[in-house]
């Protein structure tokens, strides 16, 4: 799934979490402050160290969801190993009274057997209209013209926890 529905004026907030916690503050307060919510897609390995920020993340009231393990390509993976990948995170997930229906594949890197296995699980592939590319540190004004120049109903926003995001995320929200 790339796209919500076209027919809503909405757009879906995707922030996926493999590394660093700095700028999560900062983003959850302008969420809190906009009444919004997000959908956060942890990488496993990041979610059994950082429980106690992906707790907070859910008593905000943001939906957690699976970006599987260890933020390997999915489709460089044989079936048990992508399997692996998402059920490990999935068990974490789990544990925190989660009950996801989302896979997000890292980098969005995935083939059929991805979504058949993810499919298999309860889940559904999930991947993005837009991405903000803040992995790269953008100024958060090239993010924002990014966006203004594909927003569309439905359109499906990916970001991480980076500086540019969270300093673009009033102007994303607006």
């Amino acid at each position: 799934i790339y796209k919500g529905n076209p027919n809503k004026k909405m757009v879906v907030l995707m922030i996926n979490v493999a590394w660093g916690n700095e700028y999560i503050p900062s983003m959850l307060e302008t969420l809190r402050k906009n009444n919004v919510r997000a959908t956060f897609f942890f990488d496993g390995s990041w979610l059994k160290k950082n429980g106690e920020t992906a707790q907070l993340i859910a008593a905000e009231g943001h939906e957690l969801s699976n970006h599987a393990y260890s933020h390997k390509n999915m489709s460089t993976l044989g079936a048990q190993q992508a399997r692996q990948e998402i059920v490990k995170t999935e068990q974490l997930l789990k544990t925190m009274k989660v009950d996801n229906k989302l896979f997000a594949p890292p980098s969005g890197d995935f083939d059929m057997e991805t979504v058949q296995i993810a499919h298999e699980l309860g889940l559904k592939t999930i991947l993005w209209t837009i991405d903000t590319v803040d992995w790269k540190n953008p100024e958060p004004s090239t993010i924002l013209a990014k966006i203004k120049k594909r927003l569309e109903p439905g359109a499906f926003i990916l970001m991480h926890p980076t500086s540019s995001s969270s300093r673009a995320l009033p102007g994303i929200i607006e």
